[in-house]
């Protein structure tokens, strides 16, 4: 059989499979994948960037300086942040202990051999995490959900999975048991703690093939416990649902916002912020302190410096009159005690 009907046939056959959400349409479904409010990219601007790709030259490896271990947890209405790698973030508070999209595997891909390759270990080993109570997924991309991760995380801990629409079907089907799937703005609450998530939007896309795309919810989430408010953008761009979200939470302890993989900017305005956005993003989410992510980890169409995040966070910084502490940016494994929000 030619190698163009087997392809064709796979497509069919891909395509065929129901749909990992099925709900009525709304302003970000409509009712077999779902999509940003604002206009996306169309395939042909998808061909434009790849060829017009202009990658720069990144380390083999860089070694980090190891970082005393995460403590077991912290007392009530008291936050931590550690930052592990790429967008996994351990936050701890009132004592639970939160993991952002955990990403522990050599390469992010469908398969050990393929896919983007990390240039850096996880900045906390596995073995020295604490008791991992909830798992937050922002979407479906493999190097925000990870299978052997998770696998590894459920044999250990046994964690609540959070996620957007579309994310239990897909979990149940990979033997996952205690996955729960939100709706933009739709509230989960931790029965045994004064703790709620809330599933809040973001510009992103979602999709772990080439005929699979988008039918999995993507989004940040709002964290409310004693210790305060805390939001996690995922991976984003910029837009108008962040005026949203102060508009309903009012103001944050701790925002953890992208700060990487950001050029060529024409394209990747839609997907990822750069450092200028999530520099607005502080300001107008009222942001007691915030904390960069999503950066200087993996080798995935690297069209900045290593560390341009860093520059060009200082810069935005500056021009907004933004003290350096105000905004965070830890060495991988290192974590802070978040101060309170100053009344």
């Amino acid at each position: 059989m030619p190698v163009f009907t087997i392809f064709i046939t796979l497509a069919i056959i891909v395509n065929s499979r129901a749909p990992l959400y099925d709900g009525p349409p709304s302003d970000h479904f409509d009712g077999r994948q779902f999509f940003n409010p604002v206009p996306d990219h169309t395939f042909w601007d998808e061909v434009k960037w790849l060829w017009e790709m202009e990658t720069v030259a990144w380390p083999a490896w860089i070694t980090d300086p190891a970082q005393p271990p995460p403590p077991r947890h912290v007392g009530e209405g008291e936050l931590r942040v550690t930052y592990i790698n790429h967008a996994t973030m351990l936050v701890q508070m009132d004592g639970v202990n939160i993991l952002t999209d955990p990403m522990w595997s050599y390469r992010s891909g469908p398969f050990s051999w393929l896919g983007a390759c990390r240039v850096r270990a996880p900045g906390v080993e596995m073995d020295s995490l604490p008791r991992i109570d909830v798992v937050l997924l922002s979407h479906d991309h493999y190097d925000h959900l990870d299978l052997p991760t998770l696998r590894d995380l459920e044999n250990r801990y046994e964690p609540i999975i959070l996620g957007g629409l579309g994310i239990k079907n897909f979990l149940e089907g990979e033997g996952f048991k205690q996955v729960v799937e939100l709706d933009w703005w739709q509230e989960y609450r931790l029965g045994q703690w004064e703790m709620s998530f809330t599933f809040v939007p973001a510009l992103h896309n979602s999709g772990r093939g080439l005929f699979r795309g988008n039918q999995v919810l993507w989004g940040g989430f709002v964290v409310q416990g004693l210790a305060g408010n805390v939001y996690y953008a995922g991976d984003t761009g910029s837009g108008s649902f962040l005026r949203e979200i102060n508009e309903r939470f009012h103001e944050f302890r701790l925002a953890i916002l992208p700060l990487g993989n950001y050029e060529k900017r024409w394209f990747m305005k839609n997907r990822h912020m750069n450092p200028d956005d999530a520099v607005q993003a502080h300001l107008l989410l009222n942001a007691g302190q915030s904390v960069g992510m999503h950066y200087a980890t993996f080798l995935e169409h690297p069209e900045q410096l290593i560390d341009a995040h860093e520059t060009d966070l200082a810069q935005a910084m500056k021009e907004y009159g933004l003290i350096d502490s105000a905004f965070w940016i830890l060495e991988f494994g290192e974590g802070r005690d978040v101060p309170p929000t100053r009344k």
